[in-house]
């Protein structure tokens, strides 16, 4: 019965904030916020396994749609010790008194796209390196990952067959200067000149 009671509690908690964050969403919405940019995010009250909480969270969303949009998408930042393709590990950063700043991995299995009066104080942004890891989960949570393979093996063949093409050139030329050598001539113009005199 008490869990029951505080259920409610937490839920009514909760419709309070969302009232205050509707109240500020068209102030807020001006707001500039950039890809690989990690912030507090007020994900609210979350049904089962959802995300919930005042927790960091990821700017995972395009720069254009982020200046133009009061929404972003994002993607939070958990620990665990379990290694899904769904989580990215990010680099620990600290404060300058040695504490942690952020760490953890951005769980990509809970995307979500947030009003921007959801989110709080600006914590960091991700490494280059960071964000290659988060792109590659995205690719695999969303079942991308099969047609970037894809796409990447075409490429590969494509890059392998003008390779061979280049080869092929290569010896094609030297052939040919070894005709213009043997005939004493300098270009194709005097190599059919020089087959045409001695028919």
């Amino acid at each position: 019965m008490n869990k029951d009671i505080e259920k409610i509690q937490n839920v009514l908690k909760w419709v309070q904030e969302q009232v205050y964050l509707d109240a500020i969403s068209e102030k807020a919405k001006n707001r500039k916020v950039k890809r690989g940019e990690i912030y507090h995010c007020n994900f609210g009250f979350g049904i089962g396994s959802e995300i919930q909480k005042d927790r960091p969270c990821v700017i995972i969303q395009n720069n254009v749609r982020n200046f133009n949009s009061g929404t972003v998408i994002v993607a939070p930042i958990t620990h665990t010790d379990k290694n899904l393709p769904c989580m990215a590990e990010i680099t620990s950063q600290f404060n300058e008194d040695g504490t942690i700043l952020v760490d953890g991995y951005v769980n990509l299995s809970h995307i979500q796209t947030v009003s921007k009066a959801r989110l709080g104080d600006y914590i960091t942004k991700l490494s280059n390196l960071d964000i290659k890891k988060v792109n590659l989960a995205i690719y695999d949570t969303v079942g991308l990952m099969s047609e970037l393979k894809e796409n990447e093996r075409k490429l590969n063949d494509k890059l392998s067959y003008i390779e061979k093409i280049k080869l092929e050139r290569n010896k094609a030329q030297d052939d040919l200067n070894i005709v213009f050598r043997l005939t004493n001539t300098k270009n194709i113009n005097e190599f059919i000149n020089y087959i045409q005199k001695n028919q």
